[in-house]
C-alpha cells in the first residue's frame, strides 16, 4: 500500500473530536469520514507551526468543500478549527473545552527536534477517561535491513538541511518510549517499504482510563483557555 493509502486508512479510523498535529498543507483533508449524518467525526483541528502551510491547509479545505458544510449531505454541525503554533506545548482543548478523542499525525516525527516529547504532549491532549480514544501516526524512519539503514545514514544529514526531515530515526523505540512514560499502550505497530514506512495506534492503558474516569488530575480543563494566550493564532475559530 502506497504513502496515501496509508493516509487514507488512518484518516477514516478517526472519530469524535479530532485534532491533526504537524497537518502541513493538509494531504489528509479528503480522507476524513466527515460526509452524512452517520459520519464518525464531530470536529476537526489542524495545527501545525508553519502558518504559511495552515493557510495552505485552509485554502485547500475551501477548495476540496467549498459551500457543502452548510449542505445536508456534509456532517450536521460539524466544527472546524485551523491554528498556527507549537504542538509541544499546551493546545487548546476541542470544543466545549474537551479533550481529542483522536489525535492523528502524518510524517511529523522526522522533523521536530523532540519527538518523544511531542507524542507525549499529545497523550496528554488525548481523552483518557474514553477507553475507545486514538492517536494514530503514520511516521517515516529507519529500515528493518542494514543496508538501507546505511545508505539513509550516509545521507540523512545533507537531507535534513534541504527539507528538515531526518529521515532515520529510530521511529520503533522513540514512539515505545513515549507511550511507555504517558500511560499508553501500542495497539497496533506496522511497517511498510522496506520497514521505512512506521504505521502505530495507540491507546490509554486501563490504569490511564480508570484514573481519568474517577477525575483524578491529568490535563486541566483550564489549558483550553492558557492555549488560546501560549501562541496560538486561530485561522477560523470553533463554529
Amino acid at each position: 500500500m502506497g504513502v496515501n493509502g496509508l493516509r487514507k486508512k488512518l484518516a477514516q479510523k478517526c472519530h469524535g473530536d479530532v485534532l491533526e498535529v504537524s497537518c502541513g498543507t493538509g494531504r489528509n483533508l479528503g480522507y476524513y469520514d466527515i460526509e452524512g449524518g452517520d459520519a464518525k467525526v464531530e470536529s476537526l483541528g489542524f495545527i501545525d507551526l508553519s502558518p504559511q502551510m495552515v493557510e495552505v491547509c485552509q485554502k485547500k479545505w475551501a477548495a476540496l468543500f467549498g459551500n457543502k458544510m452548510a449542505q445536508l449531505s456534509f456532517k450536521p454541525g460539524l466544527k472546524l478549527r485551523f491554528m498556527t503554533g507549537s504542538a509541544l506545548g499546551d493546545m487548546p482543548l476541542a470544543p466545549n473545552g474537551k479533550k481529542y478523542d483522536t489525535i492523528i499525525q502524518t510524517m511529523g516525527l522526522c522533523s521536530t527536534a523532540s519527538p518523544v516529547e511531542l507524542v507525549e504532549n499529545m497523550a496528554r491532549h488525548l481523552d483518557t477517561s474514553n477507553p475507545d480514544s486514538r492517536i494514530f501516526l503514520l511516521e517515516h524512519g529507519r529500515s528493518y535491513l542494514p543496508w538501507l539503514n546505511r545508505v539513509l545514514d550516509n545521507s540523512a544529514e545533507k537531507h535534513a538541511e534541504l527539507h528538515g526531515c531526518w529521515f532515520n530515526r529510530e521511529i520503533g523505540e522513540l514512539v515505545e518510549k513515549a507511550a511507555l512514560q504517558s500511560g499508553l499502550e501500542v495497539v497496533n505497530e506496522r511497517r511498510h517499504h522496506l520497514g521505512t514506512t512506521w504505521v502505530f495506534e495507540l491507546k490509554p492503558m486501563e490504569d490511564a482510563v480508570k484514573k481519568a474516569q474517577a477525575g483524578l488530575p491529568s490535563v486541566a480543563t483550564q489549558q483550553a483557555e492558557k492555549g488560546e494566550q501560549n501562541g496560538w493564532l486561530s485561522k477560523l475559530g470553533w463554529s
